[in-house]
C-alpha cells in the first residue's frame, strides 16, 4: 500500500491544476490580487520547481517567507505540497489547512490536505475528503487515483496481532580482565588486593527472557520486555553476575515524526551478593527528513543505587543524545551520536559526581538475507566533581564493539554471533587506569 501510495503522490501536483475549477485561473488571481511582483516571482518559481520534482528546493525557497506570506491560499498550497513531497506530511497538514481555509473552493488544495492526511496515518479523516472530491465530477485520471486511495484505505490491514518471543541465550568467550580493574600492584604505596587488579577469565553466560510487542494501530506500539542472566568466571568468581533487568514503553510514529517512550530497571549481584540496580525514563524523539535521513534527540535518567556498604557510589544518572542516521539498504544504517550528561552524587562529601561528554558512531550492515554486521566505537569523558585521595580524577573511555550474526542456522529463530568488544578507561587516577578485552560467541533462541 506505501508502494502504491508514492506512486500516486508523483501525479497529484498535475492533478490538482487539472481538477481544480480553473484551477490556473485560481492561481493567478490569488498571484495578482494578493502577492507583490516579488511574490509572483517566488510562487512561479516553486511551481517550476514542484512540477521538476524539486520538492526539497522548493521548500527551502518557500519556508523562509512562511511568517510574511501566511495566509495566501496558493503560497499556503505550495509550501503544503514541497513540505508533503519532502517527508514533512505533518507540517504539510497545517499549511493546506490553511489553504482550504482561506479558498475553500480550491479543490487541489483539498485533494493534497486529503493525501497528507494518509501519509500522516490518519486515514479516517482523509476518506471523507476523497469522498467529497468523487462528488465534484473530477477527470477520469483524477477519477481513479481518487478510487485508488479510497480502495487503499478500505482494504488496509487491521490491527497486528500481538507477538509474544521467549528465548534462550548461551555466550562463552574469554575477558582479559574480569574485573576491569588496574593492572598495577601497588597504589600510593600500598599493595592491592588481589581482586582489585586485572585478573582474566574464562567466562560463560546463560540467560533468558522474553519480548512482547502489542501493536495498536499502524502508529503505536506497546512494549514489554525483560531478561535474568548469570555469568560465572571460573578464574575471577569473587566477580561472578546475576542481573535481572526489565524494560516497558511505547513506540510511535505520525508521518514523519517518530519516537519512543518507556522505563527501564535491573537488578545485579556480584559474588552471591545484591550489588546495584536502577530504574529510569528512556525517552525519544526524532523526525525522518528524506528516504534516507533521520534526526533524534533522546534522554536518559535514573536513579543508580548500590549495596550500603558502598553507597558513596549512589548518583542519579542523566544522559542525553542528540544523532542522526543515514539509512541505505533495508536494514542498513549509519549513525552519529554526541553524548552529554551527568551524574549527581546522592551521599554527601561523594567525590563520584561528574559530567560527562562524548560520542558514538555505529554501522549495521547487511549481508545477504539472513547475515549481519555490527561495529561500534564511541568515547565517552567524564569529569568528576570531587577529589580521590587529594588528587583531581578525569576518565576518557573507549569502547568500541564488532559483532557478526547469523540468523536462522540449522533452525528457524537460531542465531550465532561472534563478537570482540573493547575497553579502554583511561584515567589520571592510576586506580581506575585500565584496559579490557573480551570476545565470545552468542548462541540465540528466539521462538517464532
Amino acid at each position: 500500500m506505501k508502494a502504491a501510495a508514492k506512486r500516486m503522490s508523483r501525479t497529484f501536483l498535475v492533478l490538482a491544476f487539472v481538477m481544480s475549477s480553473g484551477a490556473t485561473a485560481f492561481a493567478q488571481q490569488t498571484m495578482q490580487v494578493g502577492a507583490s511582483a516579488d511574490t509572483q516571482v517566488l510562487l512561479r518559481e516553486a511551481e517550476a520547481l514542484l512540477a521538476n520534482n524539486e520538492s526539497q528546493r522548493a521548500y527551502d525557497l518557500l519556508a523562509p517567507r512562511e511568517t510574511a506570506l501566511s495566509g495566501n491560499p496558493y503560497y499556503d498550497y505550495l509550501l503544503g505540497v514541497a513540505a508533503l513531497d519532502s517527508g514533512s506530511s505533518n507540517e504539510a497538514i497545517l499549511s493546506l489547512r490553511r489553504a482550504v481555509a482561506g479558498a475553500p473552493g480550491f479543490s487541489g488544495a483539498r485533494m493534497e490536505l486529503a493525501r497528507a492526511l494518509y501519509e500522516a496515518g490518519e486515514a479516517g479523516e482523509a476518506r471523507p475528503l476523497f469522498v467529497a472530491l468523487l462528488d465534484e465530477d473530477p477527470p477520469p485520471g483524477v477519477r481513479d487515483v481518487l478510487n485508488r486511495y479510497i480502495y487503499a484505505i478500505d482494504t488496509r490491514p487491521g490491527r497486528m496481532p500481538s507477538r509474544f518471543a521467549p528465548f534462550a541465550e548461551l555466550i562463552a568467550g574469554y575477558d582479559s580482565n574480569a574485573n576491569g580493574s588496574t593492572d598495577d600492584q601497588q597504589f600510593l604505596g600500598f599493595t592491592l588486593s588481589p581482586e582489585n587488579v586485572e585478573t582474566d577469565s574464562a567466562f560463560i553466560e546463560g540467560a533468558a527472557g522474553f519480548d512482547w510487542i502489542v501493536p495498536q494501530n499502524a502508529r503505536f506500539t506497546w512494549l514489554l520486555g525483560a531478561r535474568a542472566g548469570y555469568r560465572n568466571n571460573p578464574d575471577a568468581s569473587f566477580v561472578d553476575s546475576g542481573t535481572v533487568s526489565t524494560v516497558a514503553g511505547m513506540n510511535w510514529r505520525s508521518g514523519s515524526v517518530f519516537g519512543r517512550a518507556g522505563l527501564d530497571a535491573y537488578w545485579s549481584s556480584r559474588d552471591g551478593e545484591s550489588n546495584e540496580n536502577y530504574g529510569g525514563i528512556d525517552l525519544l524523539l526524532g523526525r525522518q527528513l528524506n528516504e534516507y535521513w533521520d534526526i533524534s534527540v533522546s534522554v536518559r535518567s535514573g536513579a543508580l543505587r548500590y549495596d550500603d556498604a558502598i553507597e558513596t557510589l549512589d548518583v542519579n544518572r542523566t544522559l542525553y543524545t542528540l544523532g542522526t542516521s543515514y539509512r541505505f539498504a533495508s536494514r542498513g544504517r549509519f549513525s552519529i551520536e554526541a553524548i552529554g550528561g551527568s551524574d549527581d552524587a546522592q551521599q554527601s562529601g561523594s567525590p563520584y559526581g561528574n559530567s560527562k561528554a562524548g560520542g558514538r558512531l555505529s554501522l549495521g550492515v547487511p549481508l545477504g538475507d539472513s547475515n549481519y554486521l555490527f561495529a561500534s566505537v564511541g568515547s565517552l569523558e567524564s569529569e568528576y566533581d570531587g577529589l580521590f585521595f587529594g588528587l583531581p580524577r578525569e576518565d576518557t573511555q573507549l569502547t568500541s564493539i564488532l559483532q557478526l550474526e547469523f540468523r536462522d542456522v540449522f533452525t528457524d529463530g537460531l542465531t550465532i554471533a561472534p563478537r570482540l568488544r573493547y575497553v579502554d578507561n583511561d584515567s589520571d587516577f592510576g586506580l581506575y587506569d585500565y584496559q579490557r578485552l573480551e570476545g565470545g560467541l552468542m548462541i540465540r533462541w528466539v521462538a517464532k
